[in-house]
C-alpha cells in the first residue's frame, strides 16, 4: 500500500514537471521569435535606406518566397550587380554574398547556419529563413496595398500553430 501511494505521488509531480516544461519551452520559442523579428525589423529597415526601397510583394510571393526573399536582402546572396534584391538582375543563390556586397546578417549564412535561421528543405542552398517552429517568416511589401498595415513593410512569424491569421501570430504591427 505504501509503495503505491510512493509511486502515484511521483507519477503526479513528473505530470506537473512535464506541463511546466512544455508551457517554459513554448515560451521560450515565442520569446526567440520577438527578439529574431526586432533584428529582422532593424536589419531590413537597414536594408531599405542602404537601397533606397524594399523589393516589393505579391500575395504569391508571401506564401511561397517570402523567407527567401529576406535571406536575398540580408545576406547578399543572388542580389546582382547592383546588389539589390527584387530587380531584374537578381541571379542565382550560390551560398555566398555576392561579390563586394556585405551581409546586413551573418548569422543567415546558410553554410554555418549558427541560429538555426535557414531551410534548405534537402537542397544544398537556402529556402526560406524560418522562426523557431520551423516556418517560412512572412514579408510584405505592397507599397500602400490595402493589405499592407505598416507604410514601410509588414514582417510577422506563423506562431507555434503554424497557421496564419492566428492569434498567436508574432507581428511587427
Amino acid at each position: 500500500m505504501e509503495l503505491l501511494t510512493v509511486v502515484t505521488i511521483i507519477m503526479i509531480l513528473s505530470g506537473m514537471v512535464i506541463g511546466v516544461s512544455s508551457y517554459v519551452n513554448r515560451k521560450s520559442a515565442i520569446d526567440k521569435a520577438r527578439t529574431q523579428m526586432e533584428t529582422f525589423n532593424m536589419k531590413i529597415t537597414e536594408y531599405q535606406t542602404d537601397a533606397g526601397f524594399l523589393p516589393e510583394t505579391t500575395e504569391r510571393d508571401i506564401e511561397a518566397q517570402s523567407g527567401l526573399i529576406i535571406y536575398r536582402m540580408l545576406y547578399c546572396d543572388g542580389v546582382g550587380a547592383d546588389g539589390i534584391a527584387g530587380t531584374a538582375d537578381d541571379g542565382a543563390l550560390d551560398g555566398r554574398p555576392d561579390e563586394g556586397l556585405v551581409p546586413y546578417w551573418a548569422d543567415l549564412d546558410p553554410n554555418t547556419n549558427p541560429r538555426n535561421l535557414i531551410d534548405k528543405k534537402g537542397t544544398p542552398l537556402p529556402v526560406a529563413v524560418v522562426d523557431p517552429w520551423g516556418n517560412a517568416w512572412r514579408f510584405r511589401n505592397e507599397r500602400g496595398g490595402p493589405d499592407q498595415e505598416n507604410p514601410d513593410f509588414d514582417l510577422w512569424s506563423l506562431g507555434p500553430d503554424g497557421k496564419n491569421g492566428t492569434a498567436d501570430d508574432i507581428r511587427n504591427w
